[in-house]
């Protein structure tokens, strides 16, 4: 699994130097996911799970955002991680928090295999439980009360 890409941060230099001096390659910024892709897990059955266009899980749901995104984490928060919080699409104190339980108790199942640090980020969606929803008969996406993993 692949790192997370943070932001490129100073470019420090010995003192004396040239300010022509190329600066190192910049590291990819983090890129904000803006919706949601179902993911088919068999039948009718899909997950939501957190996305830039289509199928591009290389993004991040943190704090301040507010976004389809964030609804889509926290539906799965509250059914898969008993979290309570509130659906309201707004990342705020209450779902860092509810991410970080989710992180905890993820990696006690697997081993910490996350920085518990309440960011929703692509190493944490490849481990998180996402809430199943059932489009049969014509259904708009019925929540099933089963949660899995992606795909």
């Amino acid at each position: 699994m692949a790192a997370l890409a943070v932001p490129a941060g100073l470019v420090v230099g010995s003192p004396g130097t040239a300010s022509a001096q190329a600066a190192p390659k910049a590291v990819a910024a983090e890129v904000a996911c803006t919706g949601f892709t179902n993911v088919s897990i068999g039948g009718d059955w899909k997950l939501h799970v957190p996305s830039v266009g289509t199928g591009n899980f290389n993004c991040v749901v943190v704090q301040d955002m507010h976004n389809l995104s964030v609804l889509v984490v926290q539906e799965s928060l509250n059914a898969c991680y008993g979290q309570g919080i509130a659906e309201d699409s707004d990342f705020g104190p209450a779902t860092k928090q509810a991410v970080r339980n989710a992180q905890t108790q993820i990696n006690r199942e697997w081993g910490n295999v996350l920085t518990v640090d309440g960011r929703f980020g692509p190493i944490t969606s490849s481990y998180f439980a996402f809430q199943a929803y059932d489009y049969s008969n014509g259904q708009k996406g019925r929540h099933t009360g089963y949660c899995y993993l992606r795909p």
